[in-house]
């Protein structure tokens, strides 16, 4: 995942599928940057929330997603600055996947 402008990066993690009242926790690099309880994915749209954070510029942060005992975690390029999609779901069996976001923005 490749951003083309300079500054810090914005990470845009949609919270898609199998959230149902969980407790969600999103970290980069190790630091708490968002954190909500009873999340639950609206299925109408396939969302459960879009969180929005900020990450250094420099080098590869690690972004990481918490629920249900389970985590996820994601190194991503963010050096040249811009936005980078991620999106997150859970698997009926409270497996959670982090990886690239399809299609365009949802939010």
């Amino acid at each position: 995942m490749t951003a083309s402008m300079n500054g810090p990066s914005e990470v845009e993690i949609e919270l898609g599928e199998g959230f149902a009242d969980d407790d969600v926790t999103v970290l980069v690099d190790g630091q708490e940057l968002w954190r909500q309880d009873n999340v639950s994915t609206n299925w109408s749209v396939g969302i459960a929330a879009v969180v929005r954070v900020t990450a250094p510029a420099s080098g590869s942060p690690t972004v990481e997603v918490r629920a249900r005992g389970a985590a996820a975690v994601l190194r991503v390029d963010a050096s040249g600055g811009g936005r980078v999609r991620l999106r997150a779901n859970l698997d009926p069996h409270g497996d959670l996947h982090l990886g690239p976001a399809t299609g365009g923005p949802v939010f």
